[in-house]
């Protein structure tokens, strides 16, 4: 194994997890290898679902803006040219955007920082049709 994990939990919570796991014949270190892979594996997102999450985050800031036509050309060419220069200006002018409108931040907004691709979905949302299904 690479590293350990600590985790704080109650000493009798601690008892009853070993006394358990020894009478059902695992290993508490397995258990919780296992449990923490599925976790992951059900809970992280793809680069698609991530995709799709920031195209509709870019569409209704738009309609929190009052449509594709309030969407200001200025602001829209400059998160382009950011999200081909500097990504974490992109985030800032999002979030400032976000905060200036008093709305709440997608949670999504924080991966744009993961390149080009993420910021374009964002935009395109911003500047484009209601995604489909929704």
């Amino acid at each position: 194994m690479d590293t350990n994990l600590h985790i704080r939990i109650s000493k009798e919570l601690k008892e009853s997890f070993q006394q358990v796991a020894k009478e059902n014949n695992k290993d508490t270190s397995s258990l919780m290898r296992d449990w923490i892979s599925t976790y992951v594996a059900e809970h992280q997102k793809s680069d698609e679902d991530l995709a799709a999450e920031l195209y509709l985050a870019g569409y209704q800031l738009q309609q929190a803006l009052g449509g594709r036509e309030n969407v200001s050309k200025e602001f829209a060419k400059q998160l382009q040219e950011y999200s081909l220069t500097d990504q974490k200006e992109f985030t800032q002018l999002i979030l400032t955007t976000y905060l200036d409108l008093e709305l709440t931040i997608p949670s999504s907004i924080s991966k744009t920082y993961k390149g080009f691709a993420f910021s374009q979905m964002f935009l395109l949302g911003l500047i484009g049709d209601k995604p489909k299904g929704k």
